[in-house]
């Protein structure tokens, strides 16, 4: 009796997609009860204000991430590229990780998650950020600089293959960056010591990130948006 080959077929594809789904979503639940209980530890004797760099940082950051999340999970679904699927949901477990740990941080703080005021006001206070005026991204649909436009993640959703591949890397390196000028700012407002190792993981992942995404798409004879001179945000 002969065995008979494994058949990789689609649904294949699709299972290991749902896994990928259910292992972030469950690394998220798990990464908000670890960064509540952290804060207890770390934020017991100093509360941040409603108005602090770090509330304000949090925040952001959460909304930030929540989108590179979305865009990593829908391209886990749509590629047939092992190396993209690879990069999306390391970038999903990672940033829906650190969610889970900046949402822990404002419920111990007793604060919440949205803020009263503009998002990244909290900016204007460091030097050399005051000029992030949100009025230019809200004019073009981003909800904040870097993020991706209502237009775009439509079109993302509407491509599959390569197609798909290209926008994702080219999308995302444009959220990496401006992910990287938040999280600096972070650093340079002179946060908790808490934040402030959460903020320099985060330069430090993504700027390797985009260098792996800029070799990436050079692969595929494609750019980053940033080196075709295109507008992030168009």
């Amino acid at each position: 009796m002969t065995s008979r080959p494994t058949d990789t077929t689609p649904s294949d594809t699709s299972g290991e997609a749902t896994r990928s789904v259910t292992l972030i979503a469950g690394t998220a639940i798990l990464a908000l009860l670890v960064g509540t209980l952290l804060g207890w530890l770390v934020f017991a004797d100093s509360t941040p204000g409603d108005d602090s760099a770090e509330a304000g940082f949090a925040r952001d950051m959460t909304e930030h991430h929540a989108q590179a999340v979305e865009m990593s999970l829908q391209v886990i679904h749509t590629t047939d590229d092992q190396d993209i699927r690879t990069l999306a949901t390391d970038i999903a477990s990672t940033q829906g990780n650190q969610m889970g740990q900046m949402e822990g941080w404002i419920r111990t703080w007793d604060l919440p998650m949205a803020a009263s005021g503009e998002r990244m006001a909290w900016m204007a206070d460091v030097e050399g950020y005051d000029d992030h005026s949100m009025a230019e991204h809200d004019a073009t649909g981003a909800m904040m600089p870097g993020m991706a436009t209502s237009a775009q993640m439509e079109e993302l959703r509407s491509l599959e293959g390569e197609a798909a591949d290209i926008l994702y890397l080219q999308l995302m390196t444009t959220h990496h960056i401006a992910g990287i000028d938040m999280a600096q700012a972070a650093l340079d407002a002179g946060v908790e010591d808490e934040v402030q190792r959460l903020s320099a993981a985060m330069v430090n992942g993504q700027e390797a990130e985009i260098a792996l995404m800029t070799d990436m798409l050079h692969a595929r004879d494609a750019q980053t948006l940033e080196e075709s001179g295109e507008d992030a945000d168009h």
